[in-house]
């Protein structure tokens, strides 16, 4: 089993490059999705949100009010700390679970999306780190369509994480989403024929 981390800045397009392994066969792990399941009402991250937080972050139905913690979270370092230090090791338990389900099963090819992986040391779980990378001016009006911010609170955001300087410096691959999709999946399709051609080879007959 062979594991592929993906990372890069928010809004520069790790979905586009982990739903383009996926056609390739390979598995996908998103630490996003686990972590909106287990913000779900009664589950772990919830509980400690509630906990640290009070009710008053919960929207009228009892879900987590998403849009209300960011906006403390992302104006806050020691809040934002302080979800990443609770949220990452429930996380990592959870990974590391479907890791071992993958390992059982005997897939060849896994892909671990996770936005903050190096800030959350989770480099050592792959084989090889995947960064994308997008043009600040781009990921700028990418986040604040997307995630409907003013350009105050999709910075705030972006500052938040790692630059990608560092993010550079620390990748086994970039992969440069600044171009258009063709391009991004040509950089995608090298990488697989370069290290799994057996991929492309079923790929191409089924």
């Amino acid at each position: 089993m062979y594991i592929i981390g993906i990372t890069g800045g928010i809004a520069c397009g790790k979905s586009l490059v982990s739903n383009e392994l996926k056609k390739y066969g390979a598995r996908i792990i998103s630490a996003d999705k686990m972590a909106h399941w287990l913000m779900s009402p009664c589950n772990e991250i919830y509980n400690e949100y509630v906990k640290h937080f009070g009710e008053n972050i919960l929207r009228e139905d009892g879900r987590l009010n998403r849009k209300k913690i960011a906006k403390i979270i992302f104006n806050d370092k020691n809040e934002l700390k302080w979800v990443n230090e609770m949220a990452h090791p429930i996380l990592r338990r959870y990974v590391r679970e479907r890791l071992v389900a993958y390992q059982r099963k005997k897939r060849s090819l896994i892909v671990l999306d996770v936005p903050l992986l190096f800030e959350a040391g989770w480099e050592i779980e792959c084989d090889e780190v995947w960064v994308v990378i997008l043009d600040r001016d781009k990921q700028i009006q990418r986040l604040m369509k997307r995630n409907h911010l003013n350009l105050a609170d999709a910075e705030s955001r972006i500052e938040a994480q790692l630059n990608d300087d560092e993010r550079r410096k620390r990748a086994d691959v970039i992969i440069d989403n600044n171009l258009d999709r063709e391009n991004t999946c040509d950089q995608i399709r090298r990488q697989i024929e370069k290290k799994f051609p057996h991929l492309i080879k079923n790929y191409e007959e089924n």
